[in-house]
Formats: C-alpha cells, sequence, structure tokens
C-alpha cells in the first residue's frame, strides 16, 4: 500500500507539471470532445429508442426527459471514463516508455499507435456497460459518487496496471503482481477516477512507478 502514494504523486507531477503536460492536454480536448458529441449523439438518437415502460422507470424517463440538458450531462458521465481510455490508450505506450527513461528501467515492449487503440476498446467496454447498468444509482445521492469511484479506480487500476506491467514481463507474472498488490492497484486507479479526461497518462506513468517498485 505504501507505494501507492509515491507512485500518484509521480503520475500527477508528470501530467500537471512536467513532460507529460502536451500529450495530456491533447488527451483532454480529445476526450471532453468525444464525451461531449457522444452523449448529444446518445441523447438526441438512443434515447428516444428506449421504451418508456411502466412505474419508476416511465418515472425516471419522463423526468430525464424534461430534464433533457441534466440527462446529457448524465450520459456524459457515464461515457467519460470509457471515452478517456479509449483515447488515451494510444498514448499510453509513448507516456510509459518516457517514464521508463526519466527513472531508469530499460524500455519495455513498446507497442503501435493501433495497437494501443485496439488495447483502448478492450479495455473500454467493461467500464461502458458496467456504468450503463449502473446508470440508475446516479438518482441515488451519496451512493451514486460512492460506486462511481470505486467501480472505475477499479477497472482503471486493472487495466492500467496490466498495460504497465506486460510491456515487461509476462502476461501471468502480471496476473500475479496484480493478486498480490491490489490495494495498491486500486488506490492508483481510484486517483485516476477523479480525473477522467487525462487519467490514461496519470495512469501510465503511476503504474509504471508502482511496476517498478514491485519487482527487484
Amino acid at each position: 500500500m505504501r507505494l501507492a502514494p509515491t507512485a500518484i504523486s509521480g503520475g500527477l507531477k508528470d501530467v500537471f507539471g512536467g513532460r507529460l503536460g502536451g500529450w495530456a492536454l491533447l488527451c483532454f480536448v480529445v476526450a471532453l470532445a468525444a464525451t461531449i458529441a457522444a452523449a448529444w449523439g446518445a441523447f438526441r438518437y438512443v434515447w428516444p429508442m428506449i421504451p418508456e415502460g411502466e412505474g419508476w422507470v416511465r418515472y425516471l424517463w419522463n423526468v430525464a426527459d424534461v430534464l433533457g440538458g441534466a440527462l446529457i450531462v448524465l450520459i456524459a458521465i457515464v461515457l467519460a471514463p470509457t471515452i478517456s481510455m479509449i483515447v488515451g490508450s494510444v498514448l499510453f505506450d509513448v507516456a510509459a516508455a518516457g517514464v521508463e527513461k526519466t527513472i531508469g528501467l530499460p524500455a519495455g515492449r513498446l507497442v503501435t499507435p493501433l495497437e494501443g487503440l485496439a488495447n483502448g476498446f478492450r479495455i473500454g467496454w467493461p467500464p461502458l456497460v458496467l456504468n450503463i447498468l449502473s446508470l440508475p444509482l446516479l438518482f441515488v445521492p451519496v451512493v451514486n459518487i460512492i460506486w462511481f469511484l470505486a467501480l472505475n479506480g477499479y477497472l482503471m487500476g486493472r487495466e492500467y496496471f496490466s498495460l504497465a506491467a506486460v510491456r515487461r514481463m509476462p502476461w501471468s507474472e502480471a496476473r500475479r503482481l496484480r493478486a498480490r498488490y491490489g490495494l495498491s492497484i486500486f488506490l492508483v486507479g481510484l486517483a485516476c477516477s477523479f480525473i477522467p479526461f487525462v487519467a490514461p497518462l496519470v495512469g501510465a506513468s503511476a503504474m509504471t512507478r508502482l511496476v517498478k517498485g514491485m519487482t527487484p
């Protein structure tokens, strides 16, 4: 657990005041624009296709239909982690490679942008599905914030660690470390969940540091 604070601190410094600042700005702009566009498209074309239903489902549908602007915001909140992961995963290995050089690690395997995009979709669909299934919880005060952050913290931690670890070791070894250091990985992922649009770059830096601390 003591590894997590150092890793998070290093990741935040790299993104908000260091070597990854330019990439972070690019990631933020693209992810934010994609999230807004996707949320508007879902509200415009997908929401009208959902049956109104009965009981509390119909009530929620009617409320959301009236508060159209609020619905777009809610959809954006649900989509933001997934889109951020997809966009950021293209840059994940570029960021990780830069951090490795800085902290004295031998260069890991650098994947191509196309492979990075494929990884982004691979790690992006579970958060999307789970956040959609959890959408009713957004109407429950307190529970919504706790659940949203915990869920995406777990998912981001799991996947960002996996992406950083497999640059340096076989998948089986990455899974073993993930099981052993689960709490530290979750804490890094939880920190990333507070900053979704640049989370992949914070995750790349923090998880690279975490992997270094876990291995001789």
